[in-house]
């Protein structure tokens, strides 16, 4: 079916901003039909990678590594779960959310076959001057969706591209799952705008589900703590003093967090030796992301924690939005999704922080 739609973006070779492509164009895809899309369904983290078993050699060991990297919950859980299909099998997973599909020109099997139908010949012909290389549409066969295109001349390119741009494939990934989440979790119906002032004027907002209950707040430490049952996830926001660099740094959040942890009306412990940190990047604001475990006081349990630290050096203040879980039994990164979603709802009130 040939379906009327606006114009795939595209991002240029040696850029690391995408544009529009400035021609309207048709292009051909699987279809539920063209009108009244159903939703997308599906947990955070599910992504589904259209290769044709061919190409898939060149293109495993980036998207794995990326994509699919362990977290310890305290059982490992990969970030994201890949599911891997072709341009045919592709007709059973229309449904699901988020798409990452890589082909080159000249390959063959069914992936090759279908992008050899959705490329209009002008722009196929900007692929092969190396003009193009990465295409994003939403929406193409279910609304709240997206579809990644990674494309390359030949198979050899095509696993050098990946290499190249994997890392802004997994942010444009990222940013896609935490929006469509707090779109589902936080309905307008649903959620309430949670606001705090500090005492020198500044603040900062959530947006919470309704059944998040504020379950401890201790200005002189610094932190507010929201509760969520069954199971229980907690997401706390802490503030302080920016007094020195050394609160930019990993083993400083880490050890904050431990010593908020034992304040805790439930106190809880973290394991020294597991956690890990990464730098990336809150709502456009860089920040450093902790991720460990914790466990109670107790015979209780424990489960993940993750913490981001972000650094306001204008206003000599820190914050760090965490979020963990308790769930004995069950999977717990489909919680951590929907934690890390609502965290990247957090916004400063005043004043305003430059970006990157």
């Amino acid at each position: 079916m040939i379906i009327p739609v606006k114009p795939w973006r595209y991002e240029v070779r040696g850029t690391r901003y995408l544009s529009l492509v400035t021609r309207n164009f048709f292009i051909i895809l699987l279809s539920l039909g063209c009108a009244n899309k159903p939703f997308s369904v599906g947990d955070g983290g599910t992504l589904v990678v259209v290769a044709d078993e061919l190409d898939r050699p060149v293109l495993r060991k980036a998207i794995e590594a990326k994509f699919g990297r362990i977290i310890s919950t305290p059982q490992p859980e990969p970030l994201f779960n890949i599911v891997w299909v072709d341009g045919k099998t592709l007709t059973d997973r229309t449904r699901n959310p988020l798409f990452l599909m890589a082909a080159s020109l000249t390959g063959q099997g069914p992936t090759t076959d279908l992008l050899s139908r959705m490329l209009t010949p002008d722009v196929r012909e900007g692929v092969e001057a190396g003009e193009y290389s990465i295409f994003t549409r939403c929406d193409p066969w279910a609304r709240r969706q997206l579809l990644l295109l990674l494309v390359g001349r030949t198979r050899q390119e095509l696993g050098r591209r990946m290499d190249g741009w994997v890392d802004t494939l997994y942010q444009r990934a990222l940013d896609f799952e935490y929006e469509r989440i707090v779109g589902e979790l936080v309905k307008p119906t649903k959620h309430r705008r949670y606001e705090r002032k500090l005492n020198d004027g500044s603040g900062f907002s959530l947006r919470l589900q309704i059944d998040y209950i504020e379950s401890q707040g201790n200005d002189s430490l610094g932190f507010v703590r929201f509760i969520r049952h069954h199971p229980e996830r907690w997401i706390m926001v802490a503030w302080g003093e920016l007094d020195s660099t050394s609160h930019l740094a990993p083993g400083f959040i880490y050890n904050h967090r431990k010593s908020l942890g034992e304040a805790f009306l439930d106190p809880v412990m973290t394991y020294d030796d597991r956690w890990e940190w990464e730098e990336t990047t809150l709502n456009g604001f860089p920040v450093i992301l902790v991720r460990g475990l914790w466990a109670t006081i107790g015979p209780i349990g424990g489960g993940p924690f993750f913490s981001y630290c972000l650094a306001i050096p204008e206003e000599n203040r820190y914050y760090i939005i965490d979020g963990a879980v308790l769930a004995p039994g069950e999977a717990k990164m489909v919680y951590l999704w929907q934690l890390e979603a609502i965290v990247h709802t957090f916004e400063r009130t005043s004043p305003k922080a430059k970006r990157q």
